[in-house]
């Protein structure tokens, strides 16, 4: 049964639904799940501002994105929680060395596989807060026939078959010595998938939410929609921090279920926050502000663009192939030439078909 509230609990929650009922994190990962074993740490936290942490992979461990860490007066809350239960599991051993307080709120930024499919290592003591929309998309495994997912979840053996074609023919050993902890880190990880259930928030807000936690405020804002239908950031006002997930990045963004035209007049609303710091759910940290508008202006173009060809009736493989956004390519580094992902490309034919979607 969904209770909806609007009043004062652990902090102000406006508009967030409390799923009650059979807890979905009840049936938490109980023992350590296989595909942990790394060499070294899995992680690196950059640490931010007092008690906030922006957690990086080493690459001992497939994590695929990032997470952040805020340690809060009794308690900890971790944004995002990777692409698999292991990733999860290593996260919060790691964590123990920041601090021995422990871990009772988790926030998904988003549903997508390198975000949240952590959630199930987490027990009934803890809080997982997200969108109504990605509670929709992770309740009964909605998320995992995603292009996205499927087209991950695909490639793992065929790039453990070529790590292991490269480790057997290096002689150099320190190249080997890399290659083996990515080959390692890759087996892992599939070993890891197959563990894999969703667990879907068991807070939801629609809006917004401020949780008060002894000194800290915390918000969370959906601002519109963008990357997919339900993303969050995670704003600390004295910190002057946000948390962005995918819904802004160091880079670019991947396209596969977003709303272009939407997500360009949601990141208006980010940018009204008086923040300084940016922790992007993929890259390096950063200030820079003017990201924002470059972001803005590749998805004006891209859109234009490959709404161009469509109209002519030119495929989305085609299209994927001959839309040229190299004039970003100063503002966005990740552009090295011609083209652009397909599935973003499909993404864009589809709305440009069914608008509502």
């Amino acid at each position: 049964m969904r209770v909806v509230l609007a009043l004062s609990m652990a902090g102000l929650l406006v508009a967030v639904s409390f799923w009650r009922g059979p807890a979905p994190t009840a049936l938490a990962q109980s023992r350590t799940p296989v595909g942990t074993i790394h060499t070294g740490k899995a992680f690196r936290f950059n640490k931010v501002a007092d008690g906030v942490y922006h957690a990086v992979g080493t690459g001992a461990l497939q994590v695929v994105g990032n997470s952040a860490v805020i340690v809060n007066d009794e308690e900890v809350m971790i944004v995002d929680d990777h692409v698999s239960p292991a990733a999860a599991w290593v996260l919060l051993e790691e964590v123990k060395e920041l601090t021995p307080k422990p871990v009772r709120y988790v926030v998904n930024t988003h549903f997508h596989f390198d975000h949240a499919h952590g959630n199930q290592v987490f027990g009934p003591n803890v809080e997982i807060i997200g969108h109504e929309f990605t509670r929709q998309m992770l309740t009964g495994g909605k998320s995992l026939g995603m292009p996205i997912f499927k087209n991950y979840l695909d490639g793992l053996p065929g790039t453990i078959e070529v790590l292991r074609k490269r480790v057997a023919s290096e002689t150099a050993p320190e190249a080997k010595a890399k290659l083996q902890v990515q080959l390692q880190a890759a087996e892992q990880n599939l070993a890891s998938q197959k563990e894999l259930r969703t667990v879907p928030p068991n807070v939801t807000l629609r809006t917004e939410l401020t949780l008060h936690r002894g000194s800290r405020e915390i918000q969370l804002r959906f601002l519109g929609r963008g990357h997919t239908g339900g993303d969050v950031v995670v704003f600390l006002p004295r910190e002057r921090i946000v948390i962005t997930g995918d819904f802004l990045t160091a880079g670019l963004s991947n396209m596969s279920d977003s709303y272009p035209e939407e997500w360009v007049t949601s990141l208006e609303a980010l940018k009204k926050l008086p923040f300084d710091t940016v922790l992007p759910g993929h890259g390096e940290a950063f200030t820079d502000r003017a990201k924002i508008d470059y972001f803005q202006a590749y998805m004006r173009d891209v859109w234009a663009e490959v709404g161009q060809l469509k109209r002519q009736g030119v495929s989305a493989e085609e299209a994927a192939k001959r839309a040229d956004l190299t004039r970003h390519k100063g503002q966005i580094p990740a552009i090295q030439g011609p083209g652009v992902p397909l599935l973003g490309v499909q993404r864009i034919y589809q709305l440009m078909d069914s608008p509502a979607r």
